[in-house]
């Protein structure tokens, strides 16, 4: 399976904009129109970056790094792409 870069950015953003701080991968993926296992792979690539967390299984939530990321903090320096 290829990474796809703006569903990872589309999970960052419902995760940002849900109301309730935690949400499944079944409802993210629902919410993206995208199939759960693929919502899932994506999850954990974001998981590798640190983005996100597993609070319990198939439960996630946007982490501390998350948050940074999607605000554009300065002290952060994590993209999603390969750096070139």
């Amino acid at each position: 399976m290829r990474r796809d870069l703006m569903l990872m950015e589309a999970i960052l953003g419902q995760l940002l904009q849900s109301p309730d701080p935690q949400m499944t991968a079944s409802g993210i993926a629902q919410r993206l129109n995208v199939e759960a296992p693929i919502a899932r792979h994506h999850l954990h690539l974001l998981l590798d970056k640190g983005l996100v967390q597993e609070i319990e299984a198939g439960v996630w939530r946007l982490s501390n790094q998350g948050h940074d990321y999607l605000e554009g903090s300065p002290d952060q320096a994590m993209s999603l792409a390969r750096p070139r």
